[in-house]
């Protein structure tokens, strides 16, 4: 670890390794999320060809969706806690080599009992990359700036969906859908040794004082404390995350949202496909509007969050997801109107479901979880969310093939109008350091 400088007067100058430390951070943690999605978009980009190959319908399909997002639920909450205790460097790790493992499994497989198995422990060793992730974020940038940077960091994950569409649609295009699981996972297991070698501790870990108390030092407002451990979690910690009425809020809230999210993440390019008449390609690449669109919404909550509304999260929430009601409810009409109209709506469901998203699931678990309990309140806002997630690939299976699409999208209405009743009763709730 490279020592700090002595400052004028034979004071300790922190800032220096701050500065690299935080770099370093936002950079590689923002990259390590982008990367869990070079192994998770691609399932809905082969989806047709694997259905086409193996004879899957909707209903296998879907089930293969709900058995990935119920162990990726379920490992959120187990891996939330587990990053307070080892540090999001190591969660994050792991969960990155045992992805690219997984994938090479799926591609190298075949069979409907292999892919859901294969998907299934795939959503395990995914679940590692949020709480992860959202701990070191938590652990170098502090309260006031957080909704701003988290807004700019959370674009990791349409970046990600974006990078992780194009180029799955390109391999199965030009090699086949099982390529389209093998070069993810080549890309992911290399990345994780980059990250395991470069990412940064916490600032007690390198010998640096806490981010809270370093920052109101500079500004004059505290002394700086002695470095310590104060940043590892604890049961008690865990506690107070679970018995906070606003992560729970946060976490219902995240139910309804993820349900929409994942819905049109894992089945917008099947829809176009099977329903619009695009060919394989189209359908996959004119699907990353909706993440391309989502990352100016991701941006735009996270401005507001911080510069409108002073910290307060659930405004902007309630606004943009009242919003996705009506924009959802009639997507299936402005879809079926030509290939420009659908663009646009995709890109307006995206801008309307990505803010809030981010919001609720970043910034907002990570503020009244407090940085102790970072990785715990992320894991159980977004464990939470996943529950909705994982309803969704057998829901929406199921009502398509039983209701038609009308039905789907008519369904995303209400519950987006639940999730921003739910936040409403947060409005005027501010994070905690």
């Amino acid at each position: 670890m490279n020592q700090p400088a002595a400052a004028p007067g034979g004071t300790v100058d922190y800032l220096p390794l701050y500065r690299r430390c935080r770099i370093l951070t936002f950079a590689l943690t923002w990259l390590a999320y982008a990367a869990y999605y070079l192994c998770r978009t691609n399932y809905s980009i082969v989806k047709g060809a694997v259905a086409a190959e193996f004879g899957f319908d909707t209903l296998r399909l879907g089930t293969i969706d709900t058995a990935y997002l119920t162990l990726y639920a379920v490992g959120q909450f187990v891996n939330g806690v587990v990053g307070d205790r080892i540090g999001g460097r190591l969660l994050v790790a792991s969960g990155l080599f045992a992805t690219a493992a997984l994938n090479l499994t799926f591609g190298l497989g075949g069979g409907y009992t292999l892919f859901l198995v294969a998907y299934a422990l795939n959503g395990w060793a995914q679940s590692a990359g949020w709480p992860g992730c959202a701990k070191s974020v938590a652990q170098w940038y502090a309260v006031q700036e957080r909704g701003t940077v988290m807004g700019f960091w959370c674009t990791c994950y349409q970046v990600g969906s974006v990078g992780s569409a194009f180029l799955a649609t390109w391999l199965l295009v030009h090699h086949g859908w099982r390529m389209a699981w093998i070069v993810p996972a080549v890309v992911v297991g290399a990345y994780a040794l980059v990250f395991l070698r470069f990412q940064c501790k916490s600032p007690e870990g390198e010998g640096l004082p806490d981010v809270e108390t370093y920052f109101a030092a500079r500004s004059g407002r505290a002394p700086v404390q002695t470095p310590d451990a104060s940043d590892r979690g604890s049961w008690r910690d865990t506690l107070v995350v679970l018995r906070s009425r606003e992560i729970w809020t946060l976490g219902l809230t995240y139910v309804f949202l993820k349900f929409v999210r994942y819905s049109f993440l894992f089945w917008l390019p099947f829809y176009m496909a099977r329903v619009l008449g695009y060919k394989a390609g189209e359908a996959g690449y004119t699907s990353v509007v909706f993440d391309l669109a989502g990352i100016g919404g991701a941006v735009f909550a996270g401005v507001i969050s911080d510069r409108m509304f002073h910290g307060r999260r659930a405004p902007i929430v309630v606004v943009m997801m009242s919003l996705l009601a009506v924009a959802a409810y009639f997507y299936g009409s402005v879809s079926a109107l030509g290939r420009v109209p659908n663009i646009a709506a995709i890109a307006v469901i995206g801008f309307l479901i990505y803010g809030p998203d981010t919001v609720a699931s970043g910034a907002g678990s990570v503020d009244f979880g407090t940085k102790r309990a970072a990785a715990a309140a992320a894991g159980f806002v977004n464990g939470l969310g996943s529950i909705g997630a994982a309803f969704s690939g057998v829901a929406i299976g199921y009502v398509s093939r039983t209701y038609g699409w009308t039905a789907v999208f008519n369904l995303f209405a209400p519950l987006s109008l639940a999730g921003a009743l739910l936040m409403a009763t947060m409005w005027n709730s501010r994070a905690r350091a």
